[in-house]
């Protein structure tokens, strides 16, 4: 998911140039090795200049052809605050509760067209928060998985536990907001669980 406020067509065409780039950065150096080797062994002056010349030219061929970008490409081009992807999650568990997050605001998104956009783009920037401080929590789960029992350590990860436990708490209320939104079949009563949901903080 992308920042709501941010602009990914610059982001993109910035990953069209690292791509790019690391695409020719093997084929220049092979050019110039084969091109001096050409150069050296060649016959005459003309001939040196005319095989040298041949692998730059295969180089400027390939930099003109178009880039393919997948989308992890772009993910990387991006700031870490601009988006969240779910190759960003190491934890599975986290990983499928971020994806079940973005799948209820799709459907919701859905459901709701052409109607409440207000309170759509306010839950959206909701998701967006909630995205980012479960992949911000990662590392902070990882550590208390990885802590030893030694004495006086629990006092220490106590109020990182209890933090955590706070945000999951909040994660799975705003989760299950969202579905209700989705599985509600009347309109009125969707726009209200929609109101509903973009009053909540998920953090």
């Amino acid at each position: 998911m992308w920042r709501p406020e941010v602009d990914v067509g610059p982001v993109r065409r910035a990953a069209v140039r690292r791509v790019r780039r690391e695409r020719l950065r093997p084929l220049a150096a092979v050019a110039v090795v084969l091109g001096g080797a050409s150069g050296v062994l060649a016959p005459t002056l003309w001939w040196a200049v005319g095989l040298a010349c041949v692998p730059l030219l295969v180089v400027a061929l390939v930099a003109v052809l178009p880039v393919r970008l997948v989308e992890w490409d772009v993910v990387l081009a991006a700031g870490a605050r601009d988006v969240v992807h779910c190759e960003q999650f190491t934890d599975q568990v986290q990983r499928r509760r971020a994806g079940r997050l973005c799948v209820h605001f799709d459907a919701v998104r859905r459901a709701v067209r052409g109607l409440e956009a207000r309170r759509v783009a306010q839950v959206e920037r909701l998701l967006w928060r909630a995205l980012v401080a479960l992949r911000d929590s990662l590392a902070v789960r990882d550590a208390l998985r990885s802590a030893e029992n030694r004495p006086g350590l629990a006092a220490a990860i106590a109020e990182p536990t209890r933090e955590l436990a706070e945000l999951d708490r909040r994660l799975d209320q705003f989760e299950a907001a969202l579905r209700i939104v989705v599985e509600e079949l009347d309109p009125e009563l969707a726009a209200s669980a929609l109101r509903r949901v973009a009053a909540l903080d998920p953090l």
